[in-house]
């Protein structure tokens, strides 16, 4: 199955997030970068690869310690905001499952966040193998799922109980990757090895009465499903996690964990 219908929602949803990103997503993701930065041992003189890069801010922190780093993204508004932030970095539209770039070009592949937004995350892990050079190293963060990713828990579990599902084209199950050891499973057939993680703990912020609107910029995933439910649903799962969010509520703002997990791989020499 190639998920071509999920992966057109995903760049639509993305191509439409992308002026907000970095007032949103970017609030929370861009925390993970500088684990991923680290784990890819970005140094000056590397050429690094920052795997569907949205805003590119993972490329331009590796273009500022003085790696020669590029971004790739399916999402040609996303392309377009990065190179508008970071000039002088190389960004381009392309597919991460047939990444446009030669056998051996890079010294790391970093992806922040990306690989439950991939059709095939398979295809994704070979690609990123045939890019790389022998001894290489991918740098990957994804999110922790329910039940230990309070936000998701909420957030998921009111939508299963109270959405229509059956809007859900096919697609991939969006936290099969949330463990090193699902990691490891998933990377060694494409060459990898010496894997290890890190946990990044996370915290979603959102304004009291205001999480349904912050959340729905934040993920394109959910608002797939979201987009498509009637207004009394809607305000339903609405009430719903504005009650469940009570517990994290500080000065006026939640404060909602979603814990992720950095994951780093060396492909075999």
């Amino acid at each position: 199955m190639t998920y071509e219908v999920f992966k057109f929602a995903e760049k639509a949803g993305w191509d439409a997030r992308a002026a907000a990103y970095n007032d949103f997503t970017g609030q929370v993701t861009t925390a993970a970068i500088p684990t991923l930065l680290a784990m890819a041992e970005t140094a000056p003189g590397k050429r690094i690869l920052d795997l569907c890069c949205g805003t590119g801010r993972a490329a331009g922190a590796a273009s500022a310690l003085g790696a020669q780093s590029d971004g790739i993204d399916v999402s040609a508004a996303m392309v377009e905001a990065a190179r508008s932030a970071f000039p002088s970095v190389s960004f381009e539209t392309g597919d991460a499952e047939a990444i446009p770039k030669r056998d051996g070009t890079y010294d790391a592949v970093i992806c922040s966040f990306g690989v439950m937004h991939v059709g095939i995350p398979k295809a994704m892990f070979n690609e990123i193998a045939r890019v790389l050079k022998p001894g290489g190293r991918v740098a990957l963060s994804h999110w922790i799922g329910p039940p230990e990713s309070p936000l998701f828990r909420i957030v998921f579990g009111t939508m299963q109980r109270l959405a229509d599902m059956s809007v859900v084209p096919p697609s991939p199950p969006p936290f099969a990757l949330s463990s090193e050891d699902s990691m490891r499973e998933a990377l060694k057939p494409a060459g990898f090895r010496e894997v290890s993680s890190v946990r990044l703990p996370l915290v979603f912020k959102a304004p009291k009465g205001q999480f349904a609107k912050h959340f729905r910029v934040f993920a394109a995933r959910a608002a797939v499903i979201l987009d498509k439910q009637p207004e009394d649903i809607l305000k339903e799962i609405y009430a719903t996690w504005e009650t469940q969010l009570q517990d994290f509520l500080v000065d006026g703002e939640y404060h909602v964990p979603m814990p992720a997990i950095a994951v780093s791989a060396v492909r075999a020499v």
